[in-house]
């Protein structure tokens, strides 16, 4: 079954999309505050897909994607950002980034990305009631 961390400074969003993608029956194996810490826990956790905060303080989403790559090149991640034509998301494509996911987050779309990244969620786990 796939797994994903999230790094997000922002605990609204951490939760959001923490819930949005455990009631699809995707499963959530990690979040981070910081983009220190989500470099950390990719480390130790080997998730198969990492969404990462664009916009975050001391490391932003671009220097933990470089990180991350750096240390696995194979690591698959999505950005989260608020503006979809934003230059700093074409520079994450650039380094790596296998899409991004638009704030606020749309369930049907998040889903959707996150589905063509790293495939179809465990069917068992899904929670039918929040969709």
């Amino acid at each position: 079954m796939p797994t994903i961390l999230i790094i997000d400074d922002e605990e609204l969003d951490r939760k959001v999309l923490h819930s949005i993608l455990l009631s699809a029956g995707y499963e959530v194996i990690g979040t981070a505050r910081s983009g220190e810490e989500g470099v950390e826990l990719c480390k130790t956790l080997r998730p198969d897909l990492v969404t990462i905060d664009l916009m975050m303080p001391k490391m932003n989403g671009i220097e933990v994607l470089i990180s991350l790559m750096k240390e696995n090149n194979k690591t698959k991640a999505l950005i989260c950002t608020s503006a979809h034509s934003d230059p700093v998301v074409d520079l994450a494509m650039r380094h790596g980034a296998k899409g991004f996911i638009i704030k606020p987050f749309q369930a049907k779309s998040l889903l959707s990305t996150v589905k063509e990244v790293i495939g179809d969620p465990d069917p068992a786990r899904m929670n039918i009631w929040n969709f």
